[in-house]
């Protein structure tokens, strides 16, 4: 098997970089589905140590 050594430029890393970070905002950005009952759920066991998040 083949290895090959790749030369990545400073530039090409910050432009990876940046990609990745834009795909992993939009995921975090996204509703989670039954999200509501989760945070009720969250709430109930707890209580005021959760709600200064919210």
């Amino acid at each position: 098997m083949k290895q090959y050594i790749v030369d990545i430029t400073d530039e090409a890393l910050e432009e990876m970089l940046y990609l990745t970070t834009q795909n992993v905002k939009k995921e975090w950005t996204q509703r989670y589905r039954n999200w509501d009952l989760v945070l009720s759920q969250l709430v109930i066991l707890y209580g005021d140590r959760i709600n200064q998040y919210l």
